[in-house]
C-alpha cells in the first residue's frame, strides 16, 4: 500500500503528464538498510523522467532524492536502470537500481540495489561502503 501512494505522490505532481506516462515505486525487500524507497513517472511516447523521488534512511540518517540528483536513466523494453547521488553533510551518497519485469506478474518487478557511501572530504582516505540488496517494484 506504501508503494501505491508513492507513486501516486508522484504522479500527481504532474497531473497533466500523468495521462500519457507510466510509474514506478520500488522499496527495499531486504533489511541491509533501514528504509529505501524510489519512484517516478516517464512518458510513455520519449525517454526520459517527468519526475523523481527517493528516500534513504540508513545507520540513523535519512537522505532524500530528488529528480535533479539523476544521473542516468534508462526505463525500455522491461527494464528500468537508473542512478543517482547526492551530498548530505559529509558523506557523498550514490545510488543504482537494476530492476527487471517479471513474465509472471507484469506489475511486481524484482531488482537490486547498489548504495555506496563515503566522505565527501578529499583528505579522508577511508574507502567508500557499499551495500548491496534487494528491490522490489511496482509498475503501472
Amino acid at each position: 500500500m506504501k508503494r501505491i501512494l508513492f507513486l501516486v505522490v508522484a504522479l500527481a505532481a504532474f497531473p497533466g503528464a500523468a495521462q500519457a506516462s507510466a510509474g514506478f515505486s520500488c522499496e527495499a525487500d531486504d533489511k541491509n538498510v533501514t528504509r529505501f524507497a524510489v519512484g517516478g513517472a516517464t512518458p510513455r511516447s520519449e525517454p526520459g523522467l517527468i519526475n523523481f523521488g527517493a528516500e534513504l534512511e540508513l545507520d540513523g540518517k535519512k537522505i532524500e532524492f530528488k529528480k535533479s540528483d539523476v544521473k542516468s536513466f534508462y526505463g525500455a523494453g522491461g527494464i528500468i536502470r537508473v542512478r543517482f547521488g547526492a551530498r548530505s553533510g559529509e558523506q557523498t551518497y550514490t545510488i543504482n537500481v537494476n530492476v527487471k519485469r517479471n513474465p509472471q506478474d507484469e506489475d511486481d518487478w524484482p531488482g537490486t540495489y547498489e548504495v555506496t557511501y563515503g566522505s565527501s572530504n578529499k583528505k579522508d582516505k577511508t574507502k567508500p561502503v557499499t551495500i548491496r540488496g534487494k528491490v522490489k517494484c511496482f509498475v503501472e
